[in-house]
């Protein structure tokens, strides 16, 4: 098989995995927010923090939080640690929490859903209790000892009733 016809599969495949998780998150009526930022094939540097701009329609209200990773196969670690924290609208910032994401386990197997060189793996944030609508915002940084930490593919914020 030739060189540019095994891209055009891997590309195909990643087109399709996109499409059912799309179609899959589209029907949730809890889920009050979802997405993903992508990360450069150069590697996710460690100054880049991911913001998600996030909408709050309901107050006095517990929401469960959780993180998505996409790593490819060329990830040299069995886990990733996240700092996760948001702002609310009164412009306060809260506690970051971190979180350690196994993408593999200890023979090299990777945890996640996914083909081709791309998993797809969802960790549990906890709950946050938001005290008044509006806009939130989610940051997600890693903090691993990498300056460009290689492998990653996309971070996802996931945010349900």
């Amino acid at each position: 098989m030739t060189n540019p016809l095994k891209n055009k599969i891997k590309f195909l495949r990643y087109i399709i995995l996109l499409f059912i998780v799309s179609a899959s998150g589209a029907c949730d009526k809890q889920t009050v927010y979802h997405a993903f930022q992508s990360i450069p094939q150069a590697g996710w540097k460690r100054q880049d923090t991911l913001f998600f701009k996030v909408a709050v329609p309901d107050s006095q209200t517990y929401y469960k939080l959780t993180v998505e990773i996409r790593n490819r196969n060329t990830y040299p670690y069995q886990n990733i640690n996240l700092s996760v924290c948001y702002d609310s609208p009164e412009s306060k910032k809260l506690q970051a929490d971190t979180l350690t994401a196994v993408l593999a386990d200890k023979e090299g197997i990777w945890e996640g859903d996914g083909w081709g060189g791309l998993y797809q793996s969802a960790f549990p944030a906890g709950s946050i209790k938001i005290e008044k609508p509006g806009d939130y915002l989610f940051k997600v940084a890693y903090t691993l000892p990498d300056d460009i930490l290689p492998g990653i593919n996309d971070v996802g914020v996931k945010l349900q009733r």
